[in-house]
């Protein structure tokens, strides 16, 4: 992913800030061209391990389910568990890291929930596994508007949405992987030892991130996009608003829609990726292994059209996503009921395939435009709001989903993610299309430092 823009081009290395912890020397930095790719390396693994630490437990469901004799609703209340403290610790998680730091947030998280992964393969009931699922959540919650946060202070503006695209692209990257590496271990170790296995790779990336994030983008390159000399005066660490100024922006109805808007495109994604490995292997008679294998390929074609998604929406489509984000849901809505009248596996995931690779075209459309337009201290607790509105489709749709599996059939339960469609169009029509109207919209609620959004450059 090249993230490189004309305005770094031919530029001077500016200085090292105080911000890797010296207080002495000049030594330089590199160019925010090599800042924005590393960042966006060091936080794809990140999001990749985060995925997969979470993800485990949908492969081993089945053999959770029979050690604790759970049915499929109370099957669907673990994983809501878990989605309940997720949404609700996104935006405390971004006024943590506006307040606080990026990356401290970042080094918490991941350290708190490798603890909490290796806690669930411990547990002894539906109780114990609620509580660690609840806590896990907690850790891994705090996240998402820090790593948002993190990338804001990394890239110039004209470098932000694409860098963000290619981060999150590990986001449908780590759902094509995790049950692939999950399901061997399951198999190998029991749904426990895959549990133990999976936390040392969060403790492993607690290092990378401690030692592998570079030092945040000066004031100066951030607002001009250059890689120019940086006097140390300016080669400070990054700028943090109070939390009562991160506060304010909770009160804007316009954040508050893209929130909408998430919520509806995630009910899709998080219905898919929780029981599409169960259906398969109780429902078409798939083997772990090959309910791993195959539930994860749909995910690798919402990876790359995650990314050019975000690469012609930047270039091409600015100033007015409904013209992508409705036609892309409603497609997909489509690709849905297709994908639940399939009647072998294959199929399935064929059309599962299609619908993915189709809905995740709108993902930056949705996710990333507003953090694109805020300034980058406003980013976590920005991030956290639009965040929050995914992570709760996530508490809901799993539940809704085991509940009517229970009750009626997967059939029946797979075709409640067209409401979620449904539910994304309504966002987009309600949503600001202009930069512009967006300014008009939130400017008010923000505080010092800055009173301005930064609009899209041209």
């Amino acid at each position: 992913m090249e993230l490189e823009t004309e305005n770094t081009k031919g530029a001077d290395n500016f200085r090292d800030a105080a911000d890797t912890g010296r207080t002495t020397g000049t030594a330089r930095r590199p160019p925010a061209s090599r800042v924005a790719q590393v960042t966006v390396v060091v936080l794809f693994l990140a999001w990749l391990v985060d995925y997969i630490d979470r993800l485990v437990i949908t492969v081993a469901l089945p053999e959770i389910g029979d050690e604790f004799s759970l049915g499929e609703t109370e099957q669907g209340l673990v994983l809501t568990a878990f989605f309940i403290t997720y949404a609700l610790f996104q935006i405390p998680g971004g006024i943590l890291a506006d307040s606080w730091g990026a990356k401290r947030t970042m080094l918490v998280a991941a350290a708190g929930w490798s603890v909490f992964t290796a806690a669930c393969g411990l547990a002894r009931g539906l109780g114990s596994m609620l509580a660690l699922r609840g806590l896990f959540g907690v850790l891994q919650g705090i996240f998402p508007a820090a790593s948002i946060k993190a990338i804001s202070e990394r890239t110039t503006r004209r470098q932000r949405l694409t860098a963000n695209g290619a981060m999150s692209a590990s986001n449908p990257f780590g759902a094509a992987i995790a049950p692939m590496v999950a399901a061997p271990l399951v198999a190998a170790f029991g749904w426990r030892g895959a549990f133990f296995a999976v936390a040392v790779l969060g403790a492993g990336m607690v290092f990378v991130l401690w030692k592998g994030l570079p030092p945040a983008l000066t004031r100066k390159d951030e607002e001009t996009g250059t890689d120019g000399d940086a006097p140390p005066a300016e080669a400070a660490a990054p700028v943090q608003v109070p939390v009562r100024d991160a506060l304010r922006l909770l009160r804007s109805s316009v954040m508050w829609r893209f929130t909408l808007m998430f919520c509806g495109f995630n009910i899709i994604g998080w219905g898919l990726v929780s029981w599409v490995p169960t259906f398969l292997r109780e429902s078409k008679g798939v083997s772990l292994t090959g309910a791993g294998v195959l539930a994860g390929i749909p995910w690798f074609a919402a990876a790359v059209s995650m990314v050019l998604g975000g690469w012609v929406f930047d270039r091409y489509l600015r100033g007015n996503h409904r013209r992508v984000v409705i036609p892309v849901m409603l497609i997909t809505a489509v690709l849905l009921i297709f994908m639940v009248r399939a009647e072998t596996a294959a199929e399935f995931i064929l059309w599962e395939t299609a619908g993915t690779l189709v809905m995740y075209l709108a993902y930056m459309q949705i996710f990333g435009l507003p953090l694109r337009m805020l300034p980058a201290e406003y980013a976590g607790v920005g991030g956290g709001m639009v965040n929050f509105g995914g992570q709760l489709a996530g508490a809901v749709s799993p539940f809704v989903m085991g509940f009517l599996a229970e009750h009626f059939s997967f059939e029946v339960a797979f075709s409640f993610l067209v409401f979620g469609a449904g539910l994304a169009v309504i966002g987009a029509l309600i949503t600001p299309q202009t930069t512009e109207s967006f300014r008009r919209g939130l400017g008010r609620h923000l505080g010092a430092p800055s009173n301005s959004v930064a609009g899209e450059p041209g």
